[in-house]
Order: structure tokens, then sequence, then C-alpha cells
């Protein structure tokens, strides 16, 4: 029997200590997680090169640039199609991002609360 394959999660976050308990859920659910905040286009580069199965953008934080992200991410012809996901986010500046995005996943939580 053969082992499934793990698939790689691409977590976008800017603030460290969240995104290691994020990353480690993600992983708890089966995932290999590559945590990065983009540090640029060389990462964009890098990606090209091996895209994950899947980029998470966490809008608790700096939402304008999670939407800055999302957008660059879509008008790279390699890129574009690697699902995105949202999470975290006040509702309305996610759906304003969505707006422009109608494809990506939102309303996902992290947080525990109901």
């Amino acid at each position: 029997m053969t082992k499934p394959r793990v698939r790689l999660i691409h977590l976008i976050h800017w603030h460290e200590a969240e995104s290691v308990e994020r990353r480690e859920r993600l992983r708890a659910l089966g995932y290999s997680v590559v945590a990065d905040a983009l540090r640029g286009s060389g990462l964009l580069r890098e990606l090209r090169q091996a895209p994950p199965a899947a980029f998470v953008l966490d809008l608790g934080r700096l939402p304008s640039h999670g939407r800055e992200v999302a957008l660059s991410l879509r008008a790279d012809k390699t890129l574009r199609r690697v699902p995105l996901v949202f999470v975290e986010g006040a509702p309305d500046k996610v759906e304003r991002i969505r707006a422009q995005l109608p494809d990506v996943h939102a309303g996902l939580r992290f947080s525990r609360k109901a």
C-alpha cells in the first residue's frame, strides 16, 4: 500500500507567533506547510519553480497586504491556478477583496471561537 502524498500549503502571515500556531494546526490536518510573509519577487521566482498545492493568506493582520499578495499571485501566469484561501480578517474587508478575486475561498477561521 502506498503512503498518501503530503500536500504542500504555503501560509502567508505577517505575525511570527501567530504564524507558528497556524502552521502547526495545518500540519495537524496532514499538510506540509511553509510559512512566509513573502519577501519579494525572489520568492515568487522560487514559487514558480515548485508551486504549492494552495496558498493560505491570513487577513487577520494587514488585510491590504494580503489583497496585494493575492492580486500578485493571480497576475502571475504560473501561479494563478493555485487555489487561494483567505482565513481570518474582518468580514467586510474580506468581502471587498473577494469582489476583486471571486474565485478565492474565504470565511475560514483558525480561532476556536464559535
